[in-house]
């Protein structure tokens, strides 16, 4: 039980719907991020209001109080409501089961909580799986406040709120308008008696937050009290949203069926204690709670959370939509077949973002710009393009995307735009002041941490892989048509050139992370890794090898791949600290999961025709193990961002991220695949 209840209160559950927003909190429902709440709604633009923190909720029974709900204070936490926590579940949706201490059937209490697909709206279902009528009294807590800010100490004070109680036939609804900020709130409750009132919960702490080292104390304020009965068996809904709740009835009838074809976890309790046994059959010793193809649905449902807006997620809560991240995470989606239309949506959309050869590294989010400031994102995206017509295998649509390659390629090739070259040996150099154009884009004060000026190795890689995706679809496209295109000769040249010119990295041995000139800059990193796992090879098995033998020395952990070997003096053992610090350590021995899917494409690249098929496929599972089971015993709900460069690896930055549960996804979509063959 002790293994369970760390796993669990450790990581993270996580909602979401396609316009962005998201409810995200921990296993044992303290807020321990300004992040964490019901519901911090979004718009088409990315920009997050935080209006639900979270609920006071009193269980009263005979007189005796029941607090269900635990608040951080910087000196305690209170009330303790995690006590009376008997099992958290994370997933299809995070499910909490309560009871009276010491935890006993009497006194049962399910709560669970969902989201609307494609409205701003959270549902919380409470259920008495007990033995006795119950009285519920609850004090919802707003915030009212851009998602990345908090309500300064004493603020609400003097906040002015108009608020409204409107009893229906069938449910009753509320709503409360901040009046310095114009942020509303709408609230439902099925059954049961709406009050206004006004309690401030005053400094409110986010450990978090200050380990991070930003500010993390804010109040929450209460502008309602709602109460119910519930006898046993009887189940009630309260739905908070960015907008006026039309049909109390038909929102929950359509958030319940979102994830009704979802499997539940084994020992999930599905109807009331009466044969005074349910929390024996409650699972405490880490067992399976998902068979294999439940674990596959699971987590490919974990995978659409990052659709929004017709676009990729690239992390909750932090982040907006990024071109490299979607590019990645589109590459993913092709597994699913269903999932074609979303992919061709989303790449159609980028073509109208274009700019001078290039789609965005960010699109615009939260008021700031969209930038340009990368160039592997439009290399992916070209490759994205060949991929998806293989699949499509329509004339109409080589044509077009033909043309729509061709004008990026010919863009990076005369490029006077952006910081970056077209050597004359085809290769493709960035600028000093471009030294941050690569996926290690971290940069302080202006500067890159991991400065790749020069010819990065994956930078490389993708543009011969772009280069022939381009002539593959040329050469399909006069396969169906019988017609040739001018422009290929030249390109195909260039194609060539740049394979030629790839074998500069090589070097004693081992392949170079980046060309400064002609000089090889070894440094023992990921890129290669990524470089050597794309579509059409530029060095031989034997170098992938190496590569491999080199990188499971030196970078492998269970949990991804690091971002620097431990043997350079520059690696950083621990993600931790100030922003600054933390910075520091992005790229410079930070373990990322997103990388498990490169290693395992080269694994497959480097030994097949090597080893047995089913040798291959057994290395491929091991190395995704550590996530397969975490997700299989319900340990996780997605994946985190990045992990502590040494041992023990704790989970850091944004807790889901899309690349991150794309990996998994990928590399377990090509072992059934693998299975389905035999």
């Amino acid at each position: 039980m002790n293994n369970y209840f760390m796993e669990t209160h450790h990581h993270e559950w996580i909602l979401t719907n396609r316009l962005g927003a998201y409810a995200l909190g921990t296993g044992n429902l303290i807020n321990q991020r300004k992040y964490h709440g019901l519901l911090i709604s979004s718009d088409k633009h990315f920009n997050r209001i935080n209006l639900v923190a979270g609920i006071e909720e009193k269980v009263e029974w005979r007189g005796e109080i029941i607090h269900l709900d635990s608040n951080n204070y910087s000196n305690c936490i209170y009330p303790e409501g995690f006590l009376h926590l008997v099992k958290p579940w994370l997933r299809p949706y995070p499910a909490f089961l309560y009871s009276a201490l010491p935890h006993q059937n009497d006194i049962l209490v399910l709560k669970e909580i969902m989201m609307d697909e494609n409205t701003n709206t959270t549902l919380v279902k409470y259920t008495n799986l007990g033995h006795h009528l119950l009285h519920f009294e609850f004090h919802p807590k707003f915030t009212f406040t851009p998602h990345h800010e908090l309500n300064q100490p004493g603020s609400l004070d003097f906040s002015r709120f108009d608020t409204a109680i409107d009893p229906q036939t069938a449910f009753t609804r509320y709503s409360a308008r901040r009046q310095d900020n114009n942020i509303s709130v709408f609230g439902a409750i099925l059954h049961g008696e709406v009050l206004g009132n006004r309690y401030v919960y005053y400094n409110v702490f986010y450990p978090w937050e200050v380990m991070s080292g930003y500010p993390g104390i804010g109040d929450q304020v209460s502008l309602f009290q709602l109460s119910f009965d519930l006898k046993v068996g009887q189940s009630n809904y309260l739905l908070f949203s960015d907008e006026a709740i039309a049909d109390a009835q038909v929102l929950i009838d359509r958030i319940e069926g979102r994830y009704a074809d979802l499997p539940k976890p084994m020992d999930f309790p599905l109807k009331p204690d009466k044969d005074n046994n349910l929390l024996s059959e409650i699972d405490y010793n880490d067992n399976y709670l998902f068979k294999f193809p439940e674990y596959m649905k699971i987590l490919e449902f974990a995978l659409t959370d990052f659709l929004a807006n017709d676009d990729i997620v690239a992390g909750y809560p932090f982040y907006g939509a990024w071109g490299r991240d979607t590019m990645v995470v589109l590459n993913a989606l092709l597994h699913s077949p269903n999932r074609l239309e979303t992919v061709e949506r989303i790449l159609e959309q980028y073509s109208g973002t274009i700019k001078n050869g290039l789609i965005p590294n960010m699109l615009a989010e939260s008021g700031r710009e969209a930038n340009f400031d990368s160039i592997d994102a439009t290399l992916w995206y070209i490759i994205l393009l060949w991929k998806l017509g293989k699949r499509k295998q329509h004339p109409d649509y080589w044509k077009e995307k033909i043309a729509l390659s061709e004008e990026m390629l010919t863009s990076i090739m005369n490029n006077f735009t952006y910081h970056f070259d077209v050597r004359r040996d085809g290769l493709i150099e960035l600028h000093e002041d471009f030294a941050y154009g690569t996926w290690m884009d971290v940069r302080i004060d202006g500067k890159a941490i991991t400065p790749r000026s020069g010819a990065p190795i994956e930078i490389n890689a993708l543009w011969y892989n772009a280069l022939c995706s381009y002539e593959a679809m040329c050469v399909k496209f006069s396969e169906a048509t019988k017609q040739t295109n001018p422009a290929l000769e030249q390109l195909i040249e260039l194609k060539t050139r740049v394979l030629t010119s790839m074998q500069k990295f090589v070097k004693d041995g081992y392949v170079a992370d980046r060309l400064k000139g002609d000089e090889a800059i070894i440094e023992i990193r990921p890129n290669v890794i990524i470089a050597l796992s794309l579509p059409w090879p530029v060095f031989s098995q034997d170098i992938m090898q190496l590569v491999l033998e080199r990188s499971f020395s030196e970078l492998y952990t269970n949990y991804g791949i690091r971002t620097l070997s431990p043997k350079d003096i520059r690696f950083r053992k621990k993600y931790y600290g100030t922003q600054r610090e933390r910075d520091l350590s992005y790229h410079n021995g930070s373990v990322w999961a997103w990388l498990l899917g490169p290693l395992c494409g080269l694994y497959v690249k480097a030994y097949t025709g090597v080893k047995p098929v089913s040798e291959i496929k057994e290395s491929l599972a091991s190395f995704v193990h550590t996530f397969r089971q975490s997700f299989m015993r319900g340990h996780i709900a997605s994946i985190a961002e990045i992990w502590d460069g040494d041992a023990p690896h704790f989970p850091k930055g944004a807790p889901a991220q899309a690349w991150s549960v794309a990996a998994l996804y990928n590399v377990e979509s090509y072992l059934l695949a693998l299975e389905e063959e035999k």
